[in-house]
């Protein structure tokens, strides 16, 4: 049986390959607590327009809603 370990993101050699948009997301998902509807508000505009997102700038906005 294997055991489960948890890592963090950050430290993966992965996390540094992907592309800044998915840096960007994956971020916005562990370091931040965001409703689902704020998480795929900033995905399609990040991802899909692939606008410039400052993920902490983002993050306290939302809190404020």
């Amino acid at each position: 049986m294997e055991q489960y370990s948890s890592v963090n993101p950050h430290s993966s050699p992965l996390f540094y390959q992907l592309k800044e948009s998915m840096r960007d997301m994956l971020r916005l998902q562990c370091d931040y607590q965001l409703s689902d509807e704020l998480f795929w508000e900033a995905f399609d505009n990040r991802v899909l327009l692939n606008m410039p997102l400052n993920v902490s700038l983002y993050a306290a906005m939302a809190a404020q809603r």
